[in-house]
């Protein structure tokens, strides 16, 4: 069964689904991310026409994304609510369904793509290929495999970047 997991970015745009036959999810951390009244009223009455499932994933699901998460270099670039995402994805996944994940943005995408679960945008063409990330301090020139407190380097005081190693796999 078709299972469309719904980002903020598709309240923000507008999305309104056709099919009848497919489920909509997205977790409640979604709507702290909605700031505007009308993006708010979408999801709301989304929720109370039972045309959207509001689920909290599961602690298990939550764990395996984060570990997978800092394995790519994405972890402190996804949101609260985009770990929440991702991680109903695999929960679904591990139910069953057939989950695409509906989001603009390229770091939910990529992750997405690591873990085998499907995706698409809105408003952008979504990512070309997989990324894996390498922190650095561009004064220092140290790498990190995780990103530290605050995002400065522990050794200069430099604020971190990161930029692409090597395809994800």
């Amino acid at each position: 069964m078709k299972a469309i997991i719904l980002d903020a970015s598709a309240f923000i745009q507008g999305y309104e689904s056709s099919k009848s036959d497919t489920i909509h999810y997205t977790v409640p951390a979604v709507k702290e991310e909605l700031k505007d009244e009308i993006t708010l009223l979408r999801y709301e009455s989304s929720i109370s026409s039972s045309k959207l499932r509001e689920v909290q994933p599961e602690p298990a699901h939550v764990k395996r994304l984060e570990g997978v998460a800092k394995e790519m270099g994405e972890a402190y670039k996804l949101s609260h609510a985009d770990k929440q995402l991702l991680s109903l994805g695999l929960q679904l996944v591990a139910e069953g369904k057939e989950p695409v994940i509906v989001s603009d943005d390229y770091s939910v995408q990529n992750m997405a793509d690591r873990l085998g679960i499907g995706y698409r945008g809105l408003a952008t063409r979504g990512i070309k290929r997989r990324l894996r990330w390498s922190i650095y301090c561009p004064g220092c020139r140290r790498t990190y495999d995780l990103m530290p407190e605050g995002g400065v380097c522990l050794v200069c005081g430099t604020e971190l970047k990161r930029k692409p190693t090597r395809a994800g796999k």
